[in-house]
């Protein structure tokens, strides 16, 4: 072989290894639903451009970062891990306000391989809660040394089914209200029970006569369909990313546990079962741990990218 082509296929060998080493990786889904959880990693994002994001105490706000990230990466706000995935080159997670917020700004930041970039500002601004009075069975606010056992070990089966949701969406499309009705206790509301016992209501109480149909605020799995001495009949439904829409107070539960509901399917019937002035729906929506306005998720969530 003579110099001339010694030289065109070492330079030829050059260019090779130079492409791949700048070579697009991707990386397949991890299933063949809608999640559109396919990666494509092309460099450190090192360049975004931090979105600047007001959130209130109590509600839930969608982040969508643009710039080439990696779902293997890890996302936290205010020193908490936050749930995400990634959708045509966006970082996506929705971030919630705890109701005990102390509104004070924070960032959040995206990690992999070593490396930090701050991907959101967010503004807490002040939220008030109005007050009100109720009067029930007293054996639902001053339990017996049984039925404190009995709450006890149900918070702790919320407790570990809020614990386990995957790090990807369940569902395909915005959240619905589970019923189109009055709301006649709003989320946050201070409540004082038999003028004595004072607690938060951390859900929205809907106006439903017994019987009426409850629909499923969207696609997910029940990991809880069981009879609670404070909710009643209650379901609860995991979304994925963290998120969970509960049902409380219901008559009928037409779900069972493990069963994967779809977007607007009748999981139950209203009721007065549990700790009640009357027939109504509770329904509860915790993001990430933090118990939020169901509202704001049903907002958030339309502006996921389509």
């Amino acid at each position: 072989m003579n110099t001339y082509h010694c030289g065109v296929y070492i330079l030829m060998g050059a260019l090779l290894l130079s492409c791949g080493s700048h070579q697009v990786k991707q990386i397949e889904p991890s299933s063949k639903t809608q999640e559109k959880d396919i990666q494509i990693v092309k460099e450190w994002p090192k360049t975004v451009e931090p979105q600047k994001v007001e959130i209130k105490a109590g509600e839930v706000s969608l982040l969508a970062v643009p710039g080439s990230f990696n779902s293997e990466g890890s996302l936290e706000c205010n020193d908490k891990a936050f749930k995400f995935y990634v959708s045509n080159n966006k970082l996506i997670s929705f971030i919630s306000e705890t109701y005990f917020s102390k509104e004070k700004p924070y960032s959040c930041f995206y990690s992999w391989q070593g490396e930090k970039v701050k991907v959101a500002d967010f503004y807490v601004v002040k939220k008030d809660f109005p007050s009100e009075r109720l009067n029930v069975d007293k054996k639902r606010v001053f339990l017996n040394k049984k039925d404190a056992a009995r709450a006890a070990r149900e918070n702790k089966l919320r407790a570990k089914a809020y614990a386990s949701s995957p790090n990807r969406p369940l569902f395909f499309e915005p959240f619905i209200l589970p019923i189109e009705s009055f709301v006649t206790s709003i989320y946050g509301s201070k409540r004082i029970f038999n003028k004595k016992k004072q607690t938060q209501h951390l859900g929205t109480d809907y106006r439903a006569a017994v019987g009426v149909p409850i629909k499923a605020a969207n696609r997910g799995k029940v990991v809880i369909s069981r009879d609670f001495f404070y909710t009643g009949n209650t379901i609860i439904i995991d979304h994925g990313l963290g998120i969970f829409t509960m049902y409380g107070h219901l008559s009928k539960r037409h779900v069972q546990e493990g069963e994967v509901v779809t977007i607007g399917d009748i999981i139950g019937l209203a009721g007065a079962t549990g700790r009640v002035t009357g027939p109504h729906l509770h329904w509860g929506v915790t993001v990430n741990g933090f118990a939020i306005e169901g509202d704001s998720l049903v907002s958030a969530s339309e502006g996921l990218p389509r």
